[in-house]
């Protein structure tokens, strides 16, 4: 099975005397769903954004077998918890078509484009309207629209699902795991995780605890408290 993301003995710390992450190692393979999942402080957040190449870390993150740089980063769609973050466009259309025409595609193209994302995320009949009219959900939504229409080959998203009711969690169930693109998701959302198939990667205090089927990790009561999860 081909190889999509490798992490090796990732460190990193905002203070250098106090790492965030301590040797942190796992790998992704092509199609597969990896969620990360750690009580709040466990450092998912951050190795997310380490992986991502934003913040400067000790270790090794390859990209299909190459370290990540400016050359091959463009192969990773990412979606932050904060919509807002990346959906600030008069209509929710441009939001969408913002990285296509930042790529070069021409507008003409990058529009169809976008419709066709909203269209796949439900959302087509909102393409007209700005991100602040939707609901939180389906502004969830957009931001994967907005990170799925250049193609990305991994998909990373941090809390998918927070603050999101069952209605919308419901949704971003079925629309994320209709996908075949190789997904990282950082989440508290243990039961959104099983329901995506995923296997998951256990953080404590910035180091891997545990890793396995969301199955097998869930049913680890123990291992659950001590990683506090429940």
């Amino acid at each position: 099975m081909r190889r999509v993301l490798e992490v090796e003995r990732l460190r990193f710390g905002f203070d250098p005397p106090s790492e965030v992450l301590h040797g942190v190692s796992f790998a992704v393979n092509e199609g597969e769903c990896l969620g990360i999942v750690g009580a709040n402080g466990s450092g998912k957040s951050t190795l997310l954004w380490c992986v991502l190449g934003l913040y400067h870390a000790g270790g090794s993150v390859k990209l299909f077998g190459e370290p990540l740089s400016r050359k091959n980063r463009h192969r990773i769609g990412a979606v932050f918890q904060n919509p807002e973050d990346q959906l600030f466009m008069p209509r929710l259309l441009e939001d969408v078509a913002l990285p296509l025409i930042n790529r070069g595609v021409p507008a003409s193209t990058a529009g169809k484009q976008a419709l066709a994302a909203l269209e796949a995320a439900g959302l087509g009949h909102a393409a007209g309207r700005p991100a602040a009219k939707l609901s939180l959900g389906e502004r969830k939504r957009a931001a994967i629209a907005a990170a799925l229409v250049t193609s990305p080959e991994l998909l990373i998203l941090d809390e998918p699902t927070a603050e999101l009711d069952g209605r919308s969690v419901r949704r971003l169930v079925e629309l994320l795991g209709g996908l075949t693109v190789t997904r990282l998701v950082a989440s508290h959302d243990l039961e959104f995780l099983r329901r995506l198939g995923a296997r998951l990667l256990v953080l404590r205090d910035g180091a891997v605890m545990a890793e396995g089927p969301a199955a097998d990790i869930l049913e680890n009561r123990a291992l659950l408290e001590e990683a506090g999860l429940v």
